[in-house]
């Protein structure tokens, strides 16, 4: 019975100190850090009074339960707060840079820096950026839709300011005496479209075909011989030249016709011979005893 009693008394007690710390806003970012009390969430991550909100490379945006937000720039750290009621909120920045932009209507905020003090003083409007440098420098600058005055004090000293709206300052050192005006950058750094185009790779080309490959034939060695022809030429100087016009017309009178077609193709020559010695002329003796040897031959 005693442990259900403590049980329950250290429940009411958490449950207090729930309510004591205050949500303060729910955290949007890739790469943020958050060190504190949270309260995990389906879209991000709730952040309780006390935390703290670290953007890596990235902006992280935290969005107010109350309506607004504050914007982180990368590598920044930055504290939360809140009285019980969640209305006023105390921000603390040590070094890098962020903006607010949310209105007040009856509470007033305080931004705390290592050299500063910076009072928003409601009703009104507060659209601004600060950066707060290793070296004490710290520049204001005025965003659009800001109407509402910053009432600045010094930490160690007694000097004090108080910056109207679309005006931009930069104190240097961290002193008011040391007045400025800001510079170009002041606040989150702008990401520049041409940036991100160079970060998107160039669209991939679609591949060439290969190149269509001509066909050659083999080249032949210089000298192989591409035709041979065996053929043997038959000359004999002692023959008669045939006349093939002569033979024809004698072979159209003819009544067999059957000899017409051997005799207009060419003569087919054998293997050349050797030509036999011319003989020699037989005289009127040489005649008669040729003739008288026919007939005793009878």
């Amino acid at each position: 019975m005693k442990k259900h009693i403590l049980l329950l008394g250290f429940a009411l007690v958490a449950a207090r100190a729930a309510r004591a710390q205050s949500a303060i806003g729910e955290v949007f970012s890739s790469d943020a850090g958050v060190r504190g009390s949270v309260i995990l969430s389906g879209n991000g991550t709730r952040v309780l009074s006390g935390s703290q909100v670290s953007a890596g490379d990235g902006i992280a945006l935290l969005k107010l339960e109350r309506g607004g937000e504050v914007r982180i720039c990368p590598k920044t750290s930055l504290s939360f707060s809140a009285d019980p009621s969640g209305k006023a909120l105390v921000l603390g920045l040590n070094t890098g840079s962020m903006e607010l932009n949310y209105s007040l209507r009856a509470a007033s905020d305080s931004l705390v820096t290592p050299d500063f003090r910076l009072q928003l003083i409601s009703p009104g409007k507060f659209h601004f950026a600060i950066s707060v440098l290793p070296s004490g420098d710290t520049c204001l600058r005025s965003l659009p839709g800001n109407n509402a005055a910053i009432f600045i004090t010094e930490m160690m000293g007694s000097e004090s300011y108080q910056l109207s709206p679309g005006k931009d300052v930069m104190f240097r050192t961290g002193k008011i005496s040391g007045i400025t005006d800001a510079p170009p950058i002041c606040g989150c750094p702008e990401v520049k479209r041409e940036m991100l185009r160079a970060n998107v790779p160039p669209p991939m080309s679609p591949p060439m075909p290969p190149p269509a490959k001509e066909f050659f034939p083999p080249a032949k060695p210089a000298g192989e011989p591409h035709l041979e022809v065996d053929s043997s030429f038959v000359y004999r100087g002692n023959g008669v030249a045939e006349d093939y016009y002569v033979t024809v017309a004698r072979l159209a009178v003819s009544r067999d016709n059957s000899r017409l077609a051997l005799a207009l193709l060419p003569r087919v020559s054998g293997p050349a011979q050797a030509s036999d010695p011319p003989k020699k002329k037989q005289g009127m003796l040489d005649r008669i005893g040729g003739f008288l040897g026919r007939l005793f031959r009878k």
